[in-house]
């Protein structure tokens, strides 16, 4: 819990530290692809006493899906902007609805200033949703970084391609079933999301 608090602080410390001039206000949307690796493991309802060892099967998979944003934020000037983002993934295992706090630190690139590199960090919360009754719905906490270039078009219009990396910690188990084998636990499963890699291509209109 600490690290989460640190890493909420730091992104909002930043935002509110960053020098203040005339603020744009800007609204937008991205779609893109999201990465997530899943690692769970399964017990059999039945362990075999023969074998001495337990069956307990171990899997992870990657999952490479669609992922919808919408975000609102500010331009607190040329180099700092902060901004909220909503943002929808769903695979084969869970939907995710996130909620994200970011803050960017924008470097020009060229005598024009049309072109920008930024990189930033990111704090929010993530609703899981598992595909499998199997498993509950969980809010947690996650944080990250993004980077990437972005092009302002004209003076209200711009456009991005990021990359995003959040780390989400998430890790749930059903309710272990005894077995008459000595006490073995069984039918019991465990599914882990470590981290979510994000890549985006968004449209801003800036006020």
């Amino acid at each position: 819990m600490k690290k989460q608090s640190l890493a909420l602080a730091a992104v909002l410390a930043t935002a509110i530290s960053a020098p203040t001039m005339a603020a744009d206000w800007f609204v937008g949307g991205a779609v893109g692809a999201q990465q997530n690796t899943y690692k769970g493991s399964y017990t059999p309802e039945l362990q075999n006493p023969i074998a001495g060892v337990s069956q307990t099967e171990h899997i992870k998979e990657t999952e490479n899906n669609v992922i919808y944003e919408v975000r609102a934020g500010v331009y607190l000037n040329d180099a700092n902007r902060v901004y909220g983002t909503y943002s929808y993934n769903s695979d084969d295992f869970t939907k995710q609805q996130s909620f994200l706090m970011s803050y960017d630190y924008l470097v020009g690139l060229g005598a024009s200033n049309k072109l920008n590199w930024f990189i930033g960090a990111t704090a929010g919360m993530n609703h899981l949703s598992p595909e499998t009754n199997e498993f509950d719905s969980k809010n947690r906490f996650v944080w990250g970084g993004q980077t990437g270039l972005m092009y302002k078009i004209n003076d209200n219009l711009s456009t991005e391609i990021g990359y995003r990396y959040l780390k989400q910690d998430y890790d749930i188990s059903n309710a272990p079933v005894p077995t008459p084998y000595n006490g073995v636990v069984a039918g019991s499963e465990t599914a882990s999301l470590n981290d979510s890699q994000q890549l985006y291509l968004s449209v801003d209109y800036r006020f």
